[in-house]
């Protein structure tokens, strides 16, 4: 992958290229004989990532039936989340070193990330206590977590010139499945029980696995993508050069930032189901609407930040989206319940994941060029994991001293930290790739 501008569709051998910027669709690959198939290869690996969402955020609405019928505790459903997040970052940071070092893996994973998911939460709904349960979720966050280095690489080498674009368009496809897994599950459970929806997700993992394996089939360019590189890295060169980013002020400020975002909304989905059915008594309609428009209107707002960041820069973006969540918060905080809370909630949901997108495609510029995707995805998401898995947690403690009133403005004091701590964030530079060059 080359830095450069060029116009000419001989210059376009990978799965996808670059021109007009008011699309992933346009440009040079236009003009490729197959740019029908690759364009549509690209959007199945979008796609598919709304099935991890879809379970990973309808488990927040079937969180208060678990809560209820195995006896929980705020510290006890903490751990139960917290082991869920961490097992997300170790199994993204594993195994984004690992595919940066097989590459030609990455497509392979993209199935195993799907199916293993399925078979995690199957396990979820037939465990018969809180120990299998905290093993089941262990599997279920690590093989969802693990779609996230396969697919962000993948399109962070098709898409570099729109790698915000691309990147957020990829994170609002999550949020599309943000919005159906809470609304569904809300629905189903008046109907069904929490174990049977979450054994349902096992042949719903197996018929989206199909079902990208069926479109990747028919992209003939990204068979590049699965082509085994002739100057692939050995382990140790791969950890050196990762080392070597490591040292670069842009990156380790990024990773700082992002872990205390990751405070700030850590247990924010968990607790907002709770603390609406604990201290309001909401039923679960009414908690999966909530958690919906936490993340539902960023299907839309998400986007639209990574496209500016692309043209203002990064840095600009991140301040002013952090500076969004400290203040949704604080609403949150002041309203507690009613229409201006609901308003808030959907306030929040604007703004809540697009740093994360945001600081992901920022340190994808800092590696540009250097076969680093998956390393950068798993480094940002392992770390992240830490401070989002401790965040449940610690609200748990929190609201077992002091109530459920400290969640919303703890939400706020996190993000407000992130916030102070982007303004110190060198100015970066971002991606200028206007064409694809050749992955093998």
């Amino acid at each position: 992958m080359e830095r450069g501008h060029s116009d000419s569709a001989a210059d376009v051998d990978g799965p996808a290229g670059h021109g007009d910027d008011d699309g992933i669709d346009a440009g040079p690959a236009d003009r490729s004989e197959h740019a029908g198939e690759d364009r549509m290869a690209a959007g199945g690996v979008i796609t598919a990532h709304t099935l991890q969402h879809t379970y990973q955020h309808g488990f927040y609405v079937l969180l208060p039936q678990l809560y209820i019928d195995l006896g929980l505790t705020p510290v006890t459903a903490g751990i139960l989340e917290m082991v869920r997040k961490v097992s997300a970052g170790v199994a993204t940071m594993g195994g984004g070193v690992f595919l940066d070092r097989y590459q030609d893996k990455r497509i392979a994973a993209l199935y195993v990330s799907l199916i293993a998911m399925g078979v995690g939460y199957l396990l979820v709904g037939m465990s018969p206590n809180y120990g299998l349960i905290l093993l089941a979720v262990m599997l279920a966050g690590a093989a969802g977590s693990a779609w996230h280095p396969a697919a962000l690489g993948l399109l962070s080498q098709a898409y570099p010139g729109r790698r915000g674009f691309v990147i957020a368009l990829h994170r609002s496809a999550g949020s599309f499945g943000d919005v159906v897994g809470p609304l569904a599950v809300g629905g189903l459970l008046l109907v069904v029980s929490w174990r049977t929806i979450l054994i349902g997700a096992m042949p719903l993992a197996l018929l989206f696995a199909a079902l990208l394996w069926l479109v990747l089939l028919r992209a003939p360019s990204w068979d590049a993508f699965r082509a085994k590189l002739d100057d692939a890295r050995r382990m140790g060169a791969q950890m050196r050069a990762l080392g070597g980013l490591l040292r670069t002020r842009s990156l380790l400020m990024l990773l700082l930032i992002a872990g205390l975002s990751g405070l700030g909304q850590g247990g924010l989905l968990m607790w907002m189901g709770l603390y609406l059915s604990q201290t309001q008594g909401m039923g679960s309609v009414g908690i999966g609407l909530h958690i919906a428009l936490l993340t539902g209107v960023g299907i839309v707002t998400g986007p639209l930040v990574g496209w500016l960041s692309d043209r203002a820069g990064r840095r600009p973006v991140i301040i002013s989206v952090l500076a969004a969540k400290t203040v949704f918060a604080t609403m949150l905080a002041l309203t507690g319940s009613g229409l201006l809370f609901t308003l808030s909630v959907a306030l929040m949901g604007a703004v809540m994941f697009g740093v994360n997108s945001l600081i992901q495609a920022a340190a994808l510029d800092v590696a540009d060029g250097q076969r680093m995707e998956g390393s950068m995805i798993g480094l940002l998401w392992g770390s992240n994991a830490l401070f989002t898995g401790a965040a449940p947690l610690m609200v748990g403690l929190l609201i077992e001293s002091f109530g459920y009133g400290i969640f919303f403005w703890y939400v706020a004091t996190m993000n407000l930290c992130a916030v102070l701590t982007a303004l110190l964030l060198p100015q970066l530079a971002t991606s200028k790739v206007t064409s694809v060059r050749k992955v093998s």
